[in-house]
């Protein structure tokens, strides 16, 4: 609207008029007669084809910047269906693609506006590193539910993350596996006990994601012993437990592991990579590691659940007041081990940790996680995920979905005829006035 008050422009210099001189012969008696004042200018319109040719010209352009559309109803009587694909998929289905535009049905991307698109070869490359599950609950805002979509995306799992969401499409889902398929490389090295080298080095298909161990001589790599520490104060039996755990850790990994369990605070080494604070007293504040890990302190509370994803039961825990980057949860969703924090003992009264064969795997995945990155993954969705709840459960959206159909073409054309109608009338113009 502010660009449109410039047609005050050209009304202005129209307004602004200034009315030719009166040719006289030479020697006419005109000459000789009194003149009487008059002004040369006066306020009134001339050539009003022009000047509304003009403020259109500007109305125009104005409506060229805010980049109008047209909306409308979008639903299964005005629209035929959508084919929703991303670059890299389009190859493996263009047959079923290019007949379903045949029968009327609109392209679109996979942005997160769905452009529209009048061809396959405007499709871009797909870049977004977002859920699928995100994708689908955008599309569930855009199109009825009773309108057909056919959507073709890859089947990486990574771009699956979250719940499904419960929405209300007719979607016909179809996947592809991508190009790179499979990806190798080196995911960690470490020092063994015989100064030998073991790479662990990931492999990642769309079967599934393995890990295998490589060992090789010691080169110019500076890997160091890690120092494990124990201490405790009251709960001697939890250290012992927690010791064995670790030495099987140590056993199956063949890496070189100082462990040390103590009593007594000042018998801890100045630094440690790991210090398992098994007490119920503060950590002094002069003692450093890596990482530290203590018991939590509070009234214990007595439940009947299991540790994550296991059968360990789980039989005493304490309240969670710390609940930022929970690693071990229980059954109901209450954090166990948080960054810092342990919510539970190494105690058969408390859990069955000392005595599960699970334990040393927790540990092993704790201290030594597998650090492979999305980038890396290549695992595939089984397609019998990807059948959406029953409409009766989906959420209907409460606004009906437009069609949005851009103006920016017909707009300029429009300016480009007033150009040059314009243009001719002001040549005209001009011959009249000479």
């Amino acid at each position: 609207m502010t660009l449109a008050t410039g047609i005050a422009v050209p009304v202005f210099i129209h307004l602004w008029h200034r009315r030719p001189g009166k040719v006289l012969r030479i020697s006419s008696v005109q000459l000789l007669a009194a003149s009487s004042v008059r002004h040369a200018r006066s306020w009134r319109v001339s050539d009003w084809w022009l000047l509304l040719l003009r403020c259109l010209l500007i109305v125009l352009l104005a409506l060229l910047l805010s980049q109008p559309v047209w909306r409308k109803p979008l639903t299964a009587r005005t629209v035929k269906g959508w084919v929703v694909t991303e670059q890299a998929a389009y190859p493996a289905f263009r047959h079923q693609i290019d007949s379903l535009l045949r029968q009327g049905f609109q392209l679109h991307a996979t942005d997160t506006a769905f452009t529209h698109l009048r061809r396959p070869d405007e499709l871009t490359p797909d870049t977004s590193t977002a859920s699928y599950w995100q994708l689908l609950q955008t599309l569930s805002h855009k199109v009825p539910a009773d309108l057909p979509v056919y959507l073709f995306t890859g089947n990486r799992l990574a771009r699956f993350s979250g719940p499904m969401p419960a929405v209300a499409l007719t979607l016909h889902w179809q996947t592809m596996t991508p190009a790179d398929s499979v990806d190798n490389w080196n995911d960690y090295t470490y020092l063994l006990e015989n100064d030998s080298l073991r790479i662990r080095k990931g492999r990642s298909t769309p079967s599934g994601t393995v890990f295998s161990y490589h060992d090789t001589q010691r080169g110019n790599n500076d890997t160091a012993t890690l120092y494990y520490t124990i201490y405790t104060d009251k709960y001697p039996e939890d250290a012992r437990y927690l010791e064995a755990a670790l030495k099987a850790v140590r056993q199956y990994t063949h890496r070189k592991i100082s462990l040390l369990s103590v009593r007594q605070a000042t018998a801890i080494p100045a630094s440690q990579d790991w210090l398992w604070w098994l007490s119920d007293s503060p950590v002094p504040a002069n003692i450093k590691a890596g990482r530290t890990i203590r018991y939590a302190t509070g009234t214990p509370q007595i439940v009947a659940a299991t540790i994550g994803n296991t059968d360990i039961r789980l039989f005493r825990r304490l309240p969670a007041t710390d609940t930022a980057g929970a690693m071990w949860l229980d059954s109901y969703g209450n954090p166990l081990l948080t960054k810092d924090n342990l919510y539970t003992h190494i105690d058969p009264t408390w859990n069955e940790l000392p005595w599960s064969g699970e334990f040393p795997e927790m540990l092993l995945e704790l201290m030594l996680p597998a650090t492979w990155e999305k980038q890396h993954d290549r695992r595939s969705i089984d397609t019998r995920q990807l059948a959406l709840p029953a409409p009766a459960a989906a959420v209907k959206p409460a606004v009906l979905p437009q069609q949005e159909t851009s103006l920016e073409k017909t707009i300029w054309i429009i300016l480009f005829l007033a150009f040059c109608m314009e243009r001719y009338l002001s040549s005209k113009t001009a011959v009249k006035s000479e």
